[in-house]
């Protein structure tokens, strides 16, 4: 029999190893799937190779200036130590494996730089997929300038690639919001409000521009879309609960990052109702923070669920 000294000594360890992604979102066996995917490249410099190949511009990440000229030999489980975590690889991976064999269609709401779009699209091109639609929708002028250059370095901006870039956010309807300003990629999780507010839900001083917003309805293309990358910072429930007959009918696969405890009950219901079945999921981690009204303020990780549309997997 184990002793309590040793349990305790094995899991402090774990722990220590293992940090924030304590809770996991990955399976031993998802390092197999990543194997298929997997790339050989050169260093580049001022930019940052991945493990399948993609190439993102260390200034699109300043606080990794280390990495600028590195190259990811290894599988990102539990996670590639610069933007995303094991569970976001192992879903778009999961959604091309399940998508027609000729062809991938993707939208990435949140998208910043477009990162899983891009990533998308590279893979689904590797593959030999003729027909591939990418849509990157995100509401901050600046970050939505970047999107271009990183589709670009990647080889994916051309005319073989359908390609639709939004500057815009999604919303339950067409309205207008405001997005607070951004001036680096290094400001990130920024939230769309209803009206200019002074302080947002972190607690920072916000500037606001204009951005109109979009139903997911009008947001996707023709057809089934084989996958959705969610990251709207706390907006997943209310904008996934007023789409969800969209999403019923016309959407295979769907990650959604989380922002709170209450929003992954929310969804876990919702798509749980709904016949979905939940592949993968890690919990949002929080520090309880007095001073902020918001619980979504309270996020320190983000968490993250993995969905499969029933009645349309292949």
């Amino acid at each position: 029999m184990v002793s309590e000294e040793s349990r305790l000594q094995r899991s402090i360890k774990a722990r220590a190893v293992l940090g924030d992604d304590f809770f996991g979102g990955w399976e031993e066996q998802d390092a197999a799937l990543f194997a298929n995917y997997a790339a050989q490249s050169a260093p580049e410099e001022g930019k940052i190779i991945d493990y399948f190949g993609v190439r993102t511009s260390a200034q699109l990440h300043p606080w990794a200036s280390h990495m600028s000229g590195s190259v990811h030999a290894l599988p990102p489980i539990p996670d590639d130590q610069l933007r995303a975590e094991a569970i976001e690889y192992f879903a778009t991976l999961d959604a091309l494996e399940r998508a027609p064999s000729n062809s991938f269609t993707m939208a990435e709401f949140g998208a910043s730089y477009a990162p899983w779009a891009c990533f998308s699209a590279v893979l689904a091109k590797r593959s030999a997929r003729k027909k591939i639609s990418i849509t990157a929708v995100e509401a901050s002028k600046y970050l939505f300038g970047l999107i271009e250059g990183h589709l670009s370095e990647n080889g994916v901006l051309e005319p073989s690639v359908d390609i639709r870039l939004i500057n815009g956010a999604v919303a339950t309807e067409k309205c207008t919001l405001y997005f607070p300003k951004v001036a680096s990629a290094a400001e990130n999780g920024g939230r769309t409000e209803n009206d200019t507010v002074a302080v947002d839900y972190l607690g920072r001083a916000v500037e606001h521009e204009e951005v109109l917003g979009y139903p997911v309805s009008d947001l996707l293309p023709d057809g089934v879309t084989d996958l959705i990358h969610v990251d709207i910072q706390g907006m997943e429930g209310l904008v996934l609960s007023s789409a969800i007959d969209v999403l019923n009918e016309r959407v295979r696969c769907i990650f959604v990052g989380t922002h709170s405890r209450k929003i992954e009950g929310e969804l876990l219901e919702l798509f749980h109702t709904n016949g979905w079945t939940l592949a993968r999921e890690r919990p949002t981690r929080f520090n309880y923070t007095k001073d902020r009204k918001e619980i979504t303020g309270w996020t320190t990780r983000d968490g993250g669920q993995y969905w499969i549309n029933n009645r349309l997997v292949k």
